[in-house]
């Protein structure tokens, strides 16, 4: 008969694996030997997540002036909407800047891009930001700061994403060719050893691990993602009957990364099914 096991992550083991809420080790209570399949069933996840994430996201790549000299603008890691976002890409922009003038960004609401313009500026000043398909091209020219499978950039978050550059000079603004995308997540993933290594799922990067989906959809920040299992072929077959006493979580997401809820809990339940009863 199917019996559930249900999964807090403020119940893992103190100090395995990441120790923290999305990367963890649960002990149980006794050993238990598992068949059949198991089904991952209701997901409890709190959205916590950051719109930009130090050594993630938090690039941008331009150059500036007549000489065309390279620098790389961080932002400042958090929560962000459009608006917040849209300042903290002009606080990035403007330090160690190069030209004579200030950066400035506006959100246009009709069009849902930002557009940035030039305060204060003197008729040499100049500058291009580099999109992302630009930057993998010419990734060899940010030689120390990026390779071409880890740019870190911010071009997405910030609609700076299709093109080469976007260029602006003391009288012309430069409005980003894709609408801003705040969103941390749109699908998450949970790893486990119950995956066992089987060949009937296969994640985006290769994973054969994974044991649930989860679909975040255009969820407010600091709200809870209730992701209620549906479909009864989404299940993972267990290799033979193993005995274990521990389980380990990751979650992770589309590029395999550990993702971080700040120190809230995430929750959710298997059910087993013994295919032999």
């Amino acid at each position: 008969m199917p019996w559930k096991l249900y999964i807090d992550s403020r119940k893992r083991v103190n100090g395995a694996r990441g120790n923290s809420d999305t990367d963890f080790i649960i002990q149980l209570p006794y050993p238990i030997t598992v068949s059949g399949k198991c089904f991952v069933d209701v997901c409890l996840i709190p959205n916590s997540f950051w719109t930009i994430r130090t050594g993630e996201n938090d690039k941008i790549y331009l150059d500036e002036n007549v000489a065309l000299t390279k620098r790389v603008a961080t932002i400042a890691a958090g929560q962000y909407n459009v608006h917040g976002l849209c300042a903290a890409l002009v606080v990035a922009l403007n330090a160690n800047k190069a030209i004579s003038g200030q950066y400035s960004c506006i959100y246009i609401h009709s069009e849902n891009r930002f557009a940035l313009t030039l305060v204060n500026a003197v008729a040499s000043d100049q500058y291009r930001i580099h999109m992302e398909e630009s930057l993998k091209s010419n990734w060899n020219q940010w030689t120390g700061v990026a390779s071409a499978n880890d740019l870190q950039s911010a071009n997405r978050q910030c609609g700076f994403w299709d093109g080469t550059t976007i260029n602006g000079t003391n009288t012309l603004a430069a409005t980003g060719p894709n609408a801003p995308d705040v969103q941390p997540y749109k699908q998450l993933f949970l790893r486990s050893n119950l995956g066992g290594g089987s060949a009937e799922s296969l994640g985006v990067n290769g994973e054969t691990d994974i044991i649930r989906r989860i679909v975040v959809g255009n969820m407010p920040m600091n709200s809870m993602i209730n992701d209620v299992h549906s479909n009864t072929l989404d299940c993972v077959t267990i290799n033979g009957k193993p005995e274990i006493n521990q389980l380990s979580f990751q979650l992770i997401d589309v590029d395999g990364k550990i993702c971080d809820t700040h120190g809230l809990p995430i929750s959710f339940s298997i059910i087993f099914e013994n295919l032999d009863e």
